[in-house]
């Protein structure tokens, strides 16, 4: 009996430290010349610094990535991001420190259409999710 309580604990704390990455919505349907907000959400810790926070987030096209959204070291990073995104995502800073990844993407184009794929590293784990958008023409 006291083997299994044991084992029984061991489990429930490797558990209780996975690191998760998610989506709050898998698809998304929006119009051109629109507004969306895409979000996800990842495991957070009080104790973790700002600073070991690091955000990579994509639209995967035909192979091909575009960068939407970076933070490396826990600072928005704008070096990398696509241009053809350029001006149209926002961030949500706010609700970062809570394990929240909110962009909201404006103008929206056809071509935003794809796979959206957001990857966080942190000083204790690291996971990806994605999600599709799907962006339907006016006319």
């Amino acid at each position: 009996m006291k083997m299994i309580s044991l084992l029984l604990l061991i489990l429930s704390s490797c558990l209780c430290a996975t690191f998760v990455v998610n989506v709050t919505q898998s698809s998304y349907e929006a119009e051109e010349n629109h507004s969306i907000t895409l979000e996800w959400t990842f495991t957070t810790r009080t104790n973790s610094s700002p600073a070991s926070l690091f955000i990579y987030c994509k639209l995967r096209q035909n192979q091909t990535d575009f960068v939407i959204y970076h933070v490396f070291m826990g600072v928005e990073a704008s070096l990398y991001l696509d241009k053809r995104f350029t001006g149209r995502v926002q961030s949500d800073k706010d609700v970062l420190r809570e394990g929240r990844i909110r962009l909201n993407v404006s103008r929206l184009r056809t071509e935003d259409s794809g796979l959206y794929l957001c990857q966080v590293n942190t000083d204790y784990g690291w996971g990806s999710a994605s999600l599709q958008l799907s962006i339907k023409s006016k006319f």
